[in-house]
């Protein structure tokens, strides 16, 4: 049996200390609605991931059929399954289904006006310098308040969920 080769595998063995300063300024002041907001996808920021673990189980995935091959088997985990073997309740949730959206669409859900100069998102990422810069600090609307289409109460609104976009798209 062939294996696949992914030479150029890239992932998070760390998360980054920025995004840590992020999160624990979040649990001092709204871990609460943090929580709600995230559930148990904050506990990431403390996860360390195996790089040896992970590339180990990349010699058995099957990039066309989506699943991990063994000599004899085939493995395909779904997420309620995962959820059974951890007994979390997954089978009656509403599952999130990832998208890319519009660059103006994305700014204003931020609370932010169109900038057609920030070219990533047209590549569907946003660098984290740049949410925390405008959303973890606490002087981020004064700073930046030309970038923002919304008063400094509403922007406090859009800290937690710029917070949530970086925890759930982190690199």
């Amino acid at each position: 049996m062939a294996y696949p080769h992914f030479p150029n595998t890239q992932m998070v063995v760390k998360v980054n200390p920025t995004l840590k300063v992020w999160w624990k300024d979040i649990e001092r002041n709204r871990e609460l609605e943090a929580n709600e907001l995230l559930g148990g996808l904050t506990a990431l920021i403390s996860v360390e991931s195996d790089r040896h673990l992970i590339k180990a189980l990349l010699k058995f995935w099957d990039s066309e059929r989506l699943v991990f091959k063994f000599k004899d088997f085939e493995l395909t985990p779904t997420i309620e399954e995962i959820g059974g073997f951890l007994g979390l309740p997954y089978r009656d949730r509403e599952m999130i289904v990832p998208h890319k959206p519009s660059p103006r669409s994305f700014l204003k859900q931020m609370g932010m006006h169109h900038n057609p100069n920030l070219l990533c998102l047209k590549e569907g990422w946003i660098s984290l310098e740049f949410l925390y810069s405008r959303f973890g600090d606490e002087e981020g609307h004064e700073n930046f308040h030309k970038e923002f289409a919304c008063s400094p109460a509403k922007w406090e609104r859009y800290r937690l969920n710029a917070f949530a976009v970086e925890i759930i798209y982190f690199r």
